[in-house]
């Protein structure tokens, strides 16, 4: 599936954008910095999984990193919302943002959840389909009588 193996690209990419802007905010730091490190793990354990048979050929797989992409997108424009430099805009908002910023890093955990339940159905299916594969080796041959 080439969406999945773009949503997966396009993560990594997020990652970095996020990993950057992090460097230079000016508020929130620690819930930006615990978006980054969640961000930047997500990120590599998914570059193991991009050219293997669970990302082309999983529909459920695909909307889980579609569903994760949309949150990274989210989860870079609060990050870069926490750079803003004028000071009355930073107290106003400060609140309002860190609450904001836990939610979006609580949608980055259900979506990993929802990835890892995706993988874990679909190597249960491949397994099942390779135990009747043995199953069906291991029958002893009919004999038609006639």
């Amino acid at each position: 599936m080439a969406d999945s193996l773009g949503s997966v690209r396009h993560i990594a990419e997020l990652a970095l954008k996020i990993r950057q802007a992090v460097e230079t905010v000016r508020q929130n730091k620690q819930e930006c910095v615990q978006i980054r490190r969640r961000v930047v793990r997500v990120s590599s354990i998914l570059s193991q999984l991009e050219d293997t048979v669970i990302i082309r050929s999983n529909p459920a797989m695909a909307a889980a990193l579609e569903e994760l992409d949309s949150t990274l997108r989210h989860a870079h424009t609060l990050i870069a919302a926490c750079q803003e430099r004028n000071i009355v805009c930073l107290f106003c908002a400060a609140t309002a943002l860190s609450k904001k910023l836990r939610r979006v890093q609580d949608d980055i955990s259900d979506q990993m959840m929802e990835g890892m339940l995706a993988t874990s159905v679909h190597v249960t299916i491949v397994l099942a389909r390779i135990q009747d594969d043995v199953d069906y080796t291991r029958r002893p041959p009919r004999l038609i009588m006639d």
